[in-house]
């Protein structure tokens, strides 16, 4: 009876300590609010030192109960911030957190300070579905890859929707999806690469070989708000911004989806 009672015992702490290693630390908020990082949660180590981004922040230690709070200026460049408490640690997402994409310039024309000498802002990167559409793993945003067939389509802005956009999402719709959108001229500038001109546009919109972006107008769905007949463009010639009439000009369309 003592060794069963001993064994018992044994394993009933043992399974205390597996729970204890198992609980992590839990992110109950991570945002930004008036410029600042704020950041709580629970599970961390009791009355232990909390790192962000490897300094020590103003709060030095999770509460007894393992429950903590802090408010930083420290804004990671990439919105992922690193927390360490005590012996743990993980990066933390932080919402509400947007910065400027990099420009894709590299060149720095040999000015110091220059944006092709810093290369400031966050990196860019894609990923190819092979559905014939492309992610933007930095705004998350879905795009239309185009191809030979239908990179040469242009429309009126009325008919970029009614046409083009309507086509997408007639079931069973491209790629499986039936929330294809024009982008507004934010998102659409996102696409324009300052390190490319003829088309100024990541290589990954190519196929190594053909050009699936035309070296000349896209439609936003922005309106020119100066004058409501006219629609914001980009030029993916050399990513130039400018208004063009929606009635009796044609662009080309690349569409989108997903977004907050």
């Amino acid at each position: 009876m003592k060794r069963i009672l001993s064994t018992t015992v044994a394993l009933a702490v043992l399974a205390i300590f597996i729970s204890s290693a198992q609980a992590a630390i839990t992110i109950n908020k991570a945002e930004i609010n008036q410029g600042a990082v704020v950041v709580n949660g629970k599970r961390a180590a009791a009355n232990a030192d909390i790192f962000w981004e490897g300094d020590p922040t103003k709060v030095a230690t999770a509460n007894g109960k393992g429950a903590f709070n802090f408010t930083t200026t420290n804004l990671p460049a990439d919105c992922v911030g690193r927390l360490k408490i005590g012996t743990e640690e993980r990066d933390v997402v932080i919402a509400g957190c947007a910065h400027p994409l990099k420009t894709g310039q590299t060149n720095d024309f040999g000015v110091t300070g220059s944006d092709g000498d810093l290369e400031k802002g966050t990196a860019r990167s894609y990923t190819d579905n092979l559905n014939g559409t492309i992610t933007d793993n930095s705004t998350g945003l879905v795009w239309e890859k185009l191809t030979s067939d239908n990179v040469g389509n242009f429309y009126t802005w009325a008919d970029a929707f009614a046409v083009k956009i309507a086509a997408l999402n007639t079931v069973p719709c491209f790629a499986t999806h039936c929330d294809w959108r024009l982008p507004n001229i934010n998102e659409l500038q996102s696409l324009a690469d300052y390190g490319h001109v003829l088309p100024a546009i990541n290589p990954v919109f190519n196929n190594g070989v053909d050009s699936f972006t035309q070296s000349s107008v896209y439609w936003s769905s922005t309106t020119y708000q100066s004058n409501p007949n006219d629609a914001w463009n980009v030029s993916f010639f050399d990513g130039f911004v400018f208004p063009f009439n929606k009635n009796f000009n044609f662009s080309y369309v690349r569409a989108v989806r997903g977004g907050s």
